[in-house]
């Protein structure tokens, strides 16, 4: 099959899977969104979201729903032929954790570069304890190279079955002085700081049980 035809198929099957884990997650995984509006941007951006469940793009999926939104996820889901061909038609771009994998950044570029929106877990596993202890070089690599919008999202919550949880959306994470300055080890690293500080900051306001 083409990229062409995979890419027409996604333009359908998104939505359709978007109805139905909208519908899932209202029965089984309660959970309230707040300034919703503040992810209304056009044009290319980055959505950030600590990672606690894999129910996390599910309801980032289902909440955020003015958006496609293009997930980075581990190549581990496409060893399943019948998984992989649901996460490509889902748009997921597969990467190889804890490693570099240029395949997977120059598709997250193509992402941002046509104007769509891209959504990232930058932890790159499921954690449990404070928010963004670990942070993976690559949403600051692609967000310094490509200039776009960076929109936190935090759950205060693991989800769970039948049990409320929260979703909070910030304003976009202001990185234009280290943007004018461009990519490298510093700015990285000064950048993977601020959405590390920001994080921790909302575990304080809504979770504080991660940091006890």
């Amino acid at each position: 099959m083409t990229t062409e035809r995979k890419k027409e198929k996604g333009k359908y099957f998104y939505p359709f899977a978007r109805v139905l884990v909208t519908i899932f997650s209202a029965i089984f995984y309660p959970c309230k969104i707040e300034n919703k509006d503040l992810a209304n941007i056009q044009g290319p951006m980055i959505i950030m979201c600590n990672h606690q469940s894999m129910m996390d793009p599910v309801l980032l999926a289902a909440k955020l729903n003015q958006h496609v939104i293009h997930f980075i996820g581990k190549r581990e889901l496409t060893r399943f032929k019948p998984l992989k061909w649901i996460v490509e038609h889902l748009h997921m771009i597969a990467v190889s954790r804890h490693q570099s994998d240029l395949s997977a950044m120059r598709a997250a570029g193509a992402v941002l570069k046509e104007g769509k929106v891209l959504g990232i877990f930058p932890e790159g596993k499921r954690s449990f304890g404070p928010s963004m202890e670990e942070i993976e070089t690559g949403v600051s690599v692609l967000a310094l190279r490509h200039k776009v919008p960076l929109l936190p999202v935090y759950i205060t919550d693991r989800p769970r079955p039948f049990r409320k949880t929260r979703m909070i959306v910030t304003p976009p994470l202001d990185y234009s002085d280290l943007a004018e300055i461009g990519i490298n080890k510093q700015t990285g690293d000064e950048l993977n700081e601020r959405i590390r500080r920001h994080y921790q900051s909302l575990d304080k306001k809504y979770n504080k049980k991660t940091i006890d």
